[in-house]
């Protein structure tokens, strides 16, 4: 069992890699297309994966705020 760990150490990781980049937006996907990553996290065991979630994480957590909709918005709430 303690040889079978690291395979699927990395299986758990290289899927979860590839559903964050289907679920990613295009705009917020940094260096590449989204399809070149794919190939990047399925082809190239370990260091896709780990290099997708790196780079993939600095780039969402970068992303400005969306805009909230008047209705939630108080500001424009108490304007009108």
């Amino acid at each position: 069992m303690a040889r079978l760990l690291p395979a699927l150490v990395l299986l758990a990781l290289t899927i979860y890699a590839i559903v964050d980049l289907a679920q990613s937006r295009d705009e917020d996907v940094p260096f590449m297309p989204k399809w070149l990553w794919l190939f990047v996290v399925i082809f190239i065991p370990a260091v896709g994966p780990l290099l997708w979630i790196i780079v993939g994480y600095g780039v969402r957590r970068a992303r400005p705020p969306r805009e909230v909709p008047p209705d939630d918005n108080e500001d424009w709430l108490r304007r009108h």
